[in-house]
């Protein structure tokens, strides 16, 4: 069968499968591929019977026509929490309705609107309006790009998850009504959940799968059981990966290849890129649909290879005497875990180029070449890094330059270089409602008179639902701060991107 990315789109939505375009997988997404189409075949007869095509190229033709023609949601849901109404009050006809409503009806029907036109629209609403902000109104906006197939869990405040539910449609509008924009959801679960969520103020959050597992999971109210736990990770797949992160999917894919290719990478760039977070997120598309695991540990300049790797640790006994053990550090004890697991398992090490990595690394330089081989530790014993291990660090350019990380590391390791990305700042506030064009803008001049890429100021500094409340302490007490050091000889730079001085460019 021919396996290519519109027929691994269709294996993977109608199978429940996570099949990647590598030779690995192909043997497996084969088998899927066929056993679909004989199950086909038996539901609709064979009425290729007589035709001179094989099945293999009806199923390729299939797949790049469903692709083509977007009849089903091929993509991985998003989850979002709505609250149906000011104190859920109109939680009653949307549950026994099936939909969930928002109001702001004063916008109008919001279907085929272009963002440009709706936002004249609110602008004259919010001028005529006293008590209307565009961050408030344009949350009607993110409810109306709600796609099919979206996960939606509605409260009441941030004590009670009151449903859970699937978008059956499109959005509409009902005109005359109080909450007139909608969206019809299949409420899957209505069993009342207790939850602590004290940042639920706005009437609709994207939430991430994380946020969105644990809110199913939450103790019902009467106290009954929790659901039991599920021996392997939940699959976390490449389009899932690339839509929490905001990145394109054919580079993730290419970082994911190269950690496969190598066993190990590192993320590098300069403050405020995402290094942790994207890493945390590939970690977990690494080990779905696995019974593998991830941690994660920090280095600094006082980290050693007794810490990571074994050492001598002072113990007290019961009498009060003093003993020194050999005790294994932290890459040793999570070795021996991975050795009992069949899945991936991925270690994190955050800001890996503070420490003196030679130093801690040790043997293990040695084993990141060859793993499956075992190296004799000094204290005694002996170092094994199985197949199924993976590193990945992440490495704050403006600490300490690529260039200064040892040669006999550097060609141990894949490089992913990750820079700000203003498409992302653009993207992630897409749901929140805030127009950050102008500050993209102020980032991009400041990038750009800074004059290294290094230490430029990254976007996660800004990547928050409350930024229009936050960004004046954001600006003055983290971004100036920073600049006054970098610019500590030229300080006529730093000056002119005060808060007094950008904050009208900002906007926000």
């Amino acid at each position: 069968m021919l396996i290519n990315n519109k027929s691994r789109k269709v294996l993977n939505y109608f199978c429940g499968t996570d099949y990647r375009s590598s030779l690995e997988d192909y043997p497996a997404a084969n088998d899927s591929a066929k056993k679909l189409v004989e199950a086909a075949k038996g539901d609709v007869g064979d009425k290729t019977a007589d035709s001179e095509l094989p099945d293999s190229d009806y199923f390729d033709m299939f797949c790049h026509w469903l692709v083509g023609v977007q009849k089903y949601a091929l993509t991985e849901p998003k989850y979002w929490k709505v609250a149906p109404g000011r104190d859920a009050k109109n939680w009653e006809p949307c549950r026994d309705g099936n939909f969930i409503a928002m109001g702001w009806s004063e916008l109008g029907d919001l279907s085929g609107l272009s963002k440009s036109d709706y936002e004249e629209r609110r602008d004259k609403l919010v001028a005529e309006l006293p008590d209307w902000t565009k961050q408030g109104a344009n949350q009607a906006w993110v409810f109306s790009r709600i796609k099919e197939g979206d996960r939606i869990v509605a409260n009441r405040g941030t004590h009670e998850v009151l449903g859970i539910g699937t978008v059956s449609g499109p959005y509409y509008y009902v005109d005359g009504e109080k909450h007139a924009h909608r969206l019809p959801v299949h409420w899957d679960d209505t069993t009342a959940r207790s939850i602590e969520e004290n940042g639920w103020r706005k009437t609709i959050i994207k939430l991430d799968q994380d946020k969105f597992e644990t809110l199913q999971k939450a103790p019902p109210k009467d106290g009954g059981p929790q659901p039991p736990p599920d021996d392997k990770n939940p699959v976390y797949s490449l389009t899932m990966l690339a839509e929490e992160t905001g990145m394109d999917e054919a580079l993730l894919q290419r970082w994911v290849n190269a950690i496969e290719r190598k066993g190990q990478a590192i993320l590098y760039g300069p403050p405020g890129t995402g290094k942790t977070y994207i890493s945390e997120h590939m970690a977990k598309h690494l080990i779905g649909g696995t019974d593998g695991f991830s941690e994660i540990v920090q280095f600094h300049p006082a980290y050693a290879y007794e810490d990571f790797i074994q050492g001598i640790r002072p113990q007290t006994t019961d009498a009060g005497q003093l003993r020194y053990p050999v005790v294994p550090g932290r890459f040793l004890d999570f070795c021996e875990k991975a050795s009992k697991r069949q899945g991936r398992c991925v270690l994190i090490v955050d800001e890996i180029n503070r420490a003196n990595l030679s130093r801690v690394f040790g043997e293990l330089m040695y084993l990141l070449e060859y793993r499956n081989r075992s190296a004799p530790l000094a204290s005694g014993g002996e170092l094994i890094v199985s197949q199924n291990v993976r590193l990945i660090g992440t490495m704050n350019t403006a600490d300490r330059s690529i260039a200064l990380v040892d040669h006999a590391l550097r060609r141990r390791f894949a490089f992913l270089a990750l820079y700000p990305d203003y498409t992302l700042l653009a993207a992630y506030h897409d749901a929140t409602g805030l127009d950050v064009e102008g500050l993209a803008n102020v980032l991009k001049k400041l990038n750009k008179t800074i004059g290294d890429r290094h230490y430029e100021v990254g976007i996660t500094f800004f990547l928050r639902e409350d930024l229009d409340e936050q960004i004046e302490d954001i600006w003055q007490m983290e971004i100036e701060p920073y600049l006054e050091e970098y610019f500590f000889d030229q300080p006529d730079k730093a000056k002119q991107f005060r808060w007094d001085l950008v904050k009208e460019a900002i906007g926000l």
